[in-house]
C-alpha cells in the first residue's frame, strides 16, 4: 500500500512537472514520438500518389489505414477531400489546416497550384506562406522530408472520431505537370492506446524503472517494519494467552523499538503480578485450612452440648464453615493448576470414562443429563484436571439450568482436536459477560448468598485446568435459550 502511494505521488509530481515545463507545447511533446512515423508515412504516400492513378487512391489509402490501425485521409489545402473514407473536417481541425491560397503578385484569384509560390523540387514539403513558422523564411527553412517545417499538429474533438492528426504533405508532381499541395490527416478514436501515435513501451519502461527504484528503496524498510510488527503481534498474542515469556527484538532505536521495549516490560510486570496473585491465593487458602478444620471440630462439640434453641444457629454456622471450606479447596485448585512446576504431564484419556465418573459425582435427583459420546474417543490431557473441568461445568449446569430442560454432554473429533460440549436450556448469559465468566470471583449475581450459591471460581478452575492441558474453553449462548460450554483438547 505504501509503495502504491509512493508511485502515485511520483506520477503526480511528474504530471505537474510536465505541465509547468511543456505548457502550451504539450502537443509537440506528445507528438514527438510519432513525428518520424508520420513524416515517413507522408513521404511514402506522396511517392505512391505520383505513381498511382486517381482511381486507385482510395484503395491505396485503405491499405494504409489497415496497415497502421488508423484512418488515413488526404485533403487539399482548399479543404477538399481527395482520398480515404468521407469525413467532414470538424471546425477545430479545419482551423489548424494550412492557410487557404491567396492572390499572387497583386493579381486577383488563386494560383492554379494552390499556393502563391514558385514550383518546388520533387519531395519538398509545403510549409505554408513565406515568413510563417515552418515556411521557407521561417525557422524551418526550405527542406525535404523530415525537415523541421513539417511538424504534425494534434486536435482533440468532442465528437467521434476524437483524435485528428494532420501534416503537410510533400509537393506531389503529377504527370500532367500539376503540383498537388495537400495535407495528410490521420484519424483515430484513441491516442494513448494506439501504437502508431503513442509508443507505450518507453513509458512502461520508465514506469518499471520508477517502480524498481521504489521497491529497492522501500522494501528493506517495509520488511524491517513488518518483521518487527509481526514479532510484537506474536508477543502480545502470547501475553493474551497468559504466557509472559515473550521475546521482542528491542534492538531498534526508533518508535517501534521503544514500543517493543514497552511490550517486554509490560509482560514482565504482568508475569510478576500474576505470579504474586497466584502465590497469595495459594498461601491464603493453605493457611485457612487449619482454622477451618478446627472450626468444624468445635462446631460438632457445640452441637452435642447445645440446647434445642441453639442448634439452628449452629446449623447456620456449619453451613458457613462448609462454604469457607469449599472456597478454600477451590482456591487451592486454582493455585495448584497455575503454579504447577513445568508443563502438566498429559497422556491419552478416555472421554467417556471421565464423563461417567463426573456423572456419578455430580448428578442429582431431578436433573436429566443426556450423553452422546463414543467409547473410543480419547484426548491428550491430565485425567485429574479434565475430570475437574468437566465436573465444574456439569455442576453449574445442574445448579442453574436443570429445571429448564435436559443437559446434554457430547463429544466429537474435528481433525486433530476433540470438542467436549456441555449444553443446557437455562436462561444463558448476557453476551457481554461470556468472556468474563471464566475470571476468578466473577459472578453474574452480585448477591452472594445461599440461594444463588457459588463462589465465582468454578469456571475459572475450568479454564485453568483446560489451559494447563494445552486446550481452550469457550462459552456461547444458544437459541432460543441456554448456554454452551465447549472444551477443546488435542485428540489422542
Amino acid at each position: 500500500m505504501l509503495a502504491m502511494l509512493n508511485l502515485a505521488l511520483l506520477a503526480g509530481v511528474f504530471i505537474v512537472f510536465l505541465q509547468s515545463r511543456v505548457q502550451s507545447d504539450l502537443e509537440s511533446f506528445l507528438m514527438a514520438g510519432a513525428r518520424d512515423r508520420i513524416s515517413a508515412l507522408a513521404t511514402q504516400v506522396a511517392s505512391d500518389l505520383e505513381a498511382a492513378d486517381n482511381s486507385e487512391w482510395n484503395d491505396l489509402f485503405q491499405r494504409y489505414s489497415e496497415a497502421n490501425g488508423i484512418q488515413v485521409l488526404l485533403y487539399r489545402n482548399t479543404r477538399e477531400q481527395l482520398a480515404g473514407p468521407t469525413l467532414a473536417l470538424p471546425s477545430p481541425v479545419e482551423a489548424r489546416m494550412p492557410p487557404r491560397p491567396g492572390p499572387r503578385n497583386g493579381r486577383g484569384g488563386p494560383p492554379e497550384s494552390g499556393f502563391d509560390r514558385p514550383p518546388r523540387a520533387r519531395g519538398e514539403f509545403d510549409d505554408g506562406p513565406r515568413g510563417q513558422r515552418g515556411g521557407p523564411d521561417g525557422p524551418g527553412g526550405r527542406g525535404g522530408p523530415g525537415d523541421g517545417g513539417g511538424r504534425p499538429f494534434l486536435v482533440v474533438t468532442d465528437g467521434t472520431p476524437k483524435y485528428w492528426v494532420g501534416m503537410r504533405m510533400p509537393v506531389v508532381h503529377r504527370e500532367n505537370g500539376e503540383e498537388l499541395f495537400s495535407v495528410l490527416v490521420l484519424v483515430s478514436n484513441s491516442f494513448f492506446l494506439n501504437s502508431f501515435f503513442f509508443e507505450a513501451r518507453s513509458w512502461l519502461g520508465l514506469g518499471a524503472v520508477a517502480a524498481l527504484i521504489s521497491v529497492v528503496c522501500w522494501l528493506p524498510l517495509v520488511r524491517n517494519i513488518t518483521r518487527s510488527v509481526s514479532d510484537m503481534m506474536r508477543a502480545t498474542g502470547r501475553i493474551a494467552d497468559g504466557r509472559f515469556d515473550v521475546q521482542v527484538n528491542a534492538g531498534r532505536h526508533d518508535e517501534i523499538g521503544r514500543l517493543g521495549a514497552s511490550i517486554k516490560q509490560m509482560a514482565g510486570r504482568l508475569e510478576s503480578y500474576t505470579e504474586g496473585r497466584t502465590r497469595f491465593l495459594g498461601s491464603v487458602a493453605h493457611e485457612l485450612r487449619s482454622p477451618i478444620a478446627r472450626m468444624q471440630l468445635a462446631t460438632e462439640i457445640l452441637e452435642r452440648n447445645a440446647d434445642k434453641d441453639s442448634k439452628k444457629y449452629i446449623d447456620y454456622l456449619r453451613d458457613d464453615i462448609q462454604t469457607m471450606s469449599r472456597l478454600t479447596d477451590e482456591l487451592l485448585q486454582v493455585a495448584r493448576a497455575e503454579t504447577a512446576p513445568g508443563p502438566v504431564k498429559v497422556q491419552p484419556v478416555n472421554v467417556e470414562g471421565v464423563i461417567e465418573a463426573v456423572l456419578r459425582r455430580e448428578s442429582s435427583e431431578g436433573a436429566e443429563i443426556r450423553v452422546h459420546v463414543t467409547s473410543d474417543l480419547a484426548v491428550q490431557a491430565n485425567a485429574e484436571y479434565l475430570s475437574r473441568a468437566v465436573g465444574n461445568v456439569v455442576r453449574n449446569a445442574v445448579r442453574y439450568a436443570a429445571q429448564h430442560g435436559p443437559i446434554t454432554i457430547s463429544a466429537q473429533r474435528d481433525r486433530n482436536e476433540v470438542a467436549i460440549v456441555i449444553t443446557d436450556s437455562g436462561p444463558g448469559v448476557p453476551d457481554g459477560d461470556l468472556d468474563r465468566i471464566f475470571m476468578p470471583f466473577y459472578r453474574l449475581d452480585d448477591a452472594r448468598d445461599r440461594r444463588t450459591g457459588g463462589t465465582g471460581l468454578g469456571l475459572a478452575i475450568v479454564r485453568t485446568c483446560v489451559e494447563a492441558c494445552g486446550g481452550r474453553v469457550t462459552a456461547s449462548n444458544r437459541k432460543p435459550s441456554g448456554l454452551e460450554i465447549a472444551i477443546r483438547l488435542a485428540a489422542a
